[in-house]
């Protein structure tokens, strides 16, 4: 059973803040720096794998465990994952 994110102790995204982490719900988005920036911090993190795992299963928007949205899309594909909100927003 995947642990929700908010349960995660000291996940190093809390140590940062800012909108990094869902950089297509900003007007005009972030810029790849910026992305590129959020997922250094992941890359670091304890919870990067159970974080991203949680994200490919649950999340359509933002950058969890150092993937981003269309990452985590490819890796639905190949496990014949399909979330529901993917149906209502293609």
């Amino acid at each position: 059973m995947l642990r929700r994110p908010e349960d995660f102790e000291s996940p190093s995204c809390a140590t940062v803040g800012g909108d990094f982490w869902f950089p297509e719900k900003e007007q005009g988005g972030i810029t790849q720096t910026e992305a590129s920036f959020a997922k250094a911090i992941c890359t670091l993190c304890v919870h990067k794998i159970e974080c991203a795992e949680w994200g490919i299963a649950k999340e359509l928007h933002g950058i969890w465990g150092g993937l981003a949205d269309n990452d985590r899309r490819k890796i639905r594909q190949a496990r014949g994952i399909r979330l529901n909100q993917e149906d209502n927003s293609a």
